[in-house]
C-alpha cells in the first residue's frame, strides 16, 4: 500500500495530535514547547519586554559590556533563528532517514557560508582576530586560520 504524499509523516501526526481540543493560549504554548517548535510571537528587538534580570542574563551570556550592545544584539538576533525539534525522533520516523542528516548538514553549511561573508566585514571595520575568535568561541589563531583567506 502506497502512502499518501499529502499526509504528514507519523512523527508529525503524533505531535499534531497534541493540538486537538486545546482551549487556551497556555495549552497551545505548552503543546508547541513540547513539540520542539519555536514560534516567534513578537519582534526580538523589543527589549522593553525583558525584565532587568533577563537583560542581565542575556548580557552575561553574550559577554556584552554595555546596554547599547544589548539593544543591538537583541535587534540583530532576530535575523538568525534556528528552529529544531526532536531530530532523533525525526530520523527514527522518517521514510528516508538520511534526509534528516542532509537537512542538518545543509543548515550548517549555509551558516558557515554566511559567517564567511561576515568576517571580512568585521575585519574592515577594525575588529581584531582576537575579538572575532572570542565572538565565535575559538582562539584568534583558529579564527585567522579559518577566515584569513576571505579578506
Amino acid at each position: 500500500m502506497k502512502s499518501d504524499p499529502r499526509r504528514p509523516p507519523p512523527a508529525l501526526r503524533r505531535k499534531l495530535r497534541a493540538f486537538l481540543n486545546l482551549e487556551s493560549e497556555e495549552q497551545v504554548a505548552k503543546a508547541l514547547a513540547e513539540t520542539g517548535a519555536i514560534l516567534p510571537i513578537e519582534n526580538p528587538s523589543n527589549a522593553a519586554t525583558m525584565t532587568t534580570a533577563e537583560r542581565d542574563a542575556f548580557k552575561r551570556s553574550w559577554q556584552l559590556s554595555s546596554d547599547d550592545e544589548v539593544n543591538e544584539a537583541l535587534e540583530l538576533a532576530g535575523l538568525v533563528t534556528v528552529i529544531h525539534g526532536d531530530l532523533r525522533e525525526a530520523a527514527t520516523a522518517a521514510k528516508h532517514p538520511l534526509i534528516v542528516a542532509k537537512a542538518i548538514s545543509a543548515a550548517a553549511r549555509i551558516s558557515d557560508e554566511e559567517l564567511r561573508k561576515v568576517v571580512p566585514v568585521l575585519r574592515r571595520r577594525g575588529c581584531s582576530w582576537t575579538q572575532i575568535g572570542a565572538a565565535l568561541g575559538i582562539t584568534k589563531q583558529a579564527a585567522w586560520e579559518r577566515f584569513s583567506g576571505e579578506e
